[in-house]
């Protein structure tokens, strides 16, 4: 059990410590909230209103969606009265007539006049603005779509609707099909304003982006269908009321929970775009070990599971009523937080149905819930708590009493999973993703689901969680800063590489028209990441970090003429290193870069590589390949080359004919063997622990063309 840990401004910093892989909740200092927000409406105060300013009609009208989408409409009433998760809450419509905007330099000239159905306007000498408006009838919530979006740096872009504004915002929400879904505003009409330097533009750069379609989002009833407002009704009208289990957080009791009415400042409403469709989920903010207020945030994959979805992401916090059973605030009020970066994530399939993001911003005031990853933490019969937002309402309160009795749902067996029966309060569709916690706000599992009785409310309705112990090793190089090996924290700009040790950023500078920028990071795998300049579908540079033992070695390749500097830095040593264009534009190799922080394990009768063995882990395990062709009946040993510590491949007759890939990784002890096959040949690959003399051999049948994973493997 961990106490409560509170960091006070202006005073030591108590350490939050790590003890058996658990961690304590974290509560920022002051709340700030009341500044924050005074910044917030003026940011928003900043906006042109291009389309109030000049009165402009909208540039497209849509009837309500009863009755020009009923398809529609009812494909969403079906998906949620099914009781399918993800809660569906809206979805998108394409307009008429997409709107193909274009800004650059020309229309510098001509600072006032209609353009792609809104209007180019030149609020300030130093800046070009664009805006329009969309309507549709009786909506709830609005949220525009643009495509193919391309903005020179240092554009900004703000969303306006019924008495709410929001932005600025820019490059950071755009998706990786070069996609932007604008944050939600309240009403029948969304009006949006692009506010471009002219100086970019003067320079050459232009910004384009094609408004084609709008999410149409709904208030749910308790039955998790839509609401539409009856014509000329306030959106703020159409909040509708939850089922009688539900228990409003503000009615919660301290004596049982003692943190919850800081916890509830870790837990937030979530709204997301995927594949048309609009979804709710909860999702909670995560402590780390480096105390440092990273914006981490815990929900489940059946929510968010690619970088598109994580892209439109809008989470809004301190969305709870005023009192016991009371006032709830209006959405456009409160603090909210837009995009997010995809960190990890693993589906109920193979994991326990996780999913971590790295939020682009977070307003003050946050608690980050601490965690526990030790697989007994909650035995049979422990009272367990959660705070979620079921239906996208105000935040609900449930407690739950973990029950090991119960039967697996469908193959959601433990320990990958936590079963519990109801105590107090229920769970419904928005609950998804919310943090089940124990009685010191530590973080135990991340809802699933339920099954038993369909009566949400029935003490025979049993919830079932994603384990927090078994999504941990995939948490931990990021949440457990001690073992993950590095104090690297992933954002826009920054990419972190080999458990976060290394910190990897790129300044560039267009020499062509003076222009200059950091790189945008996109990850791609623990050892490899991408820039992009301008367009995030246009990449510039691609690194790699590999550690070959005795020394780390930085690789990388360059898309551009464009002059650059990346840094790495070793957050383990301090070490700093930077590397620039090279002659022919080709990238470049350190080979001495980095020293490992100690020396990898070189246990009795280790492996030898030689022209049959790959060593992995240390030389800890020996791999060896014998194929045979069944096309001509030959047959020999793969050749391995090395690629990292944990990776190597296998040739069987030409030596730039790669056929196999093969990891091998060390899970807290667990060590488990990745395949994956570029060959139908037959072959079997034979794996030696030479700490152990244990033996495991995989075999693939000729004319079969699949790879493989064994997780308990040695």
């Amino acid at each position: 059990m961990k106490p409560r840990f509170i960091i006070f401004a202006f005073a030591i910093l108590f350490p939050v410590l790590a003890l058996g892989q658990s961690l304590g909740p974290l509560v920022q200092p002051g709340s700030g909230l009341a500044g924050y927000l005074e910044k917030r409406d003026a940011a928003a105060a900043e906006a042109p209103r291009v389309a109030d300013t000049y009165g402009l009609r909208p540039l497209a009208e849509l009837l309500a969606a009863d009755p020009q989408a009923q398809a529609r409409l009812a494909e969403l009433r079906a998906w949620n009265q099914a009781r399918r998760v993800p809660l569906r809450n809206g979805f998108d419509r394409v307009l008429p007539a997409p709107a193909a905007v274009q800004l650059a330099a020309e229309q510098l000239d001509t600072p006032l006049a209609e353009h792609a159905g809104g209007m180019v306007a030149q609020p300030t000498f130093d800046r070009l603005a664009w805006g329009a408006a969309v309507r549709v009838e009786q909506a709830w919530r609005l949220r525009l779509h643009l495509a193919r979006v391309h903005l020179p740096q240092g554009t900004r872009l703000w969303v306006h609707g019924e008495g709410e504004s929001v932005g600025p915002f820019g490059a950071e929400l755009i998706a990786p099909d070069g996609g932007l879904w604008t944050p939600s505003v309240a009403g029948e009409n969304a009006a949006i304003d692009v506010d471009v330097p002219a100086r970019a533009l003067a320079a050459g750069a232009r910004a384009s982006f094609t408004i084609d379609r709008v999410a149409q989002l709904f208030a749910v009833d308790s039955d998790g269908q839509p609401v539409e407002a009856a014509a000329g009704t306030s959106a703020a009208g159409i909040e509708p009321k939850l089922g009688a289990c539900n228990v409003d957080s503000s009615c919660a009791s301290t004596r049982d929970f003692p943190g919850v009415f800081d916890d509830r400042h870790a837990i937030a409403r979530l709204v997301f775009m995927d594949g048309g469709s609009s979804f709710l989920c909860t999702g909670s903010l995560l402590n780390d070990t480096a105390t440092d207020f990273a914006p981490y945030m815990l929900t489940a994959n059946h929510c968010i599971s690619t970088q598109a979805s994580a892209s439109s992401l809008e989470a809004f916090w301190d969305y709870f009523t005023d009192s016991c059973n009371g006032t709830a605030p209006s959405l456009g009020s409160v603090p909210r937080s837009n995009g997010s970066q995809l960190l990890a994530t693993g589906s109920a399939g193979n994991a326990s149905d996780y999913t971590l993001l790295n939020l682009n911003q977070l307003p003050p005031g946050r608690v980050f819930l601490g965690w526990n990853a030790d697989s007994n933490a909650a035995p049979d019969g422990t009272l367990l708590y959660r705070l979620s937002h079921p239906e996208g309402q105000t935040q609900n309160y449930v407690v739950t009493q973990s029950n090991s009795s119960v039967q697996a749902c469908g193959r959601q067996f433990r320990p990958r999973f936590l079963y519990s029966s109801f105590v107090q309060g229920g769970t419904f569709g928005g609950s998804s993703g919310s943090p089940l916690m124990l009685r010191n706000g530590q973080v135990v599992g991340q809802l699933y689901g339920g099954c038993g009785n369909p009566d949400d409310c029935s003490p025979l309705q049993y919830t079932l969680d994603g384990a927090f112990a078994a999504s941990f090793p995939a948490l931990q190089p990021f949440l457990d800063n001690g073992s993950g090996g590095g104090g690297c924290r992933a954002d826009q700009f920054s990419l972190c590489l080999l458990g976060g040790r290394f910190r990897v950023q790129v300044a560039w500078q267009n020499q062509y028209n003076n222009t200059a920028g950091s790189g945008n990071a996109i990850a791609s795998s623990d050892s490899t990441g991408f820039f992009y300049f301008f367009d995030p579908s246009n990449y510039e540079l691609i690194l790699k970090i590999l550690n070959f033992g005795n020394v780390i070695k930085v690789f990388y390749g360059q898309l551009t003429d464009l002059h650059f500097t990346i840094t790495v830095t070793d957050t383990v040593s301090g070490t700093i290193k930077t590397y620039s264009n090279t002659p022919g534009n080709c990238g470049g190799i350190d080979q001495a870069a980095f020293q490992p922080d100690k020396a990898l394990p070189q246990p009795a009768g280790g492996c030898v590589p030689d022209a049959a063995t790959l060593c992995l882990l240390g030389n800890r395990l020996a791999l060896r390949v014998a194929w045979t062709n069944q096309y001509n009946n030959t047959s020999g040993q793969g050749a391995p080359q090395t690629l990292s510590d944990e990776s190597g491949l296998f040739t069987f007759t030409d030596r730039t004919n790669v056929e196999l890939v093969v990891k091998a990784l060390d899970f807290n002890g667990q060590l488990r063997i990745f395949y994956g096959a570029l060959s139908d040949l037959d072959y079997t690959i034979t794996v030696t622990d030479t700490a152990t003399g244990r033996v495991k051999s995989y075999h693939n049948p000729g004319g079969h063309f699949c790879g493989g994973i064994d997780n308990s493997a040695f």
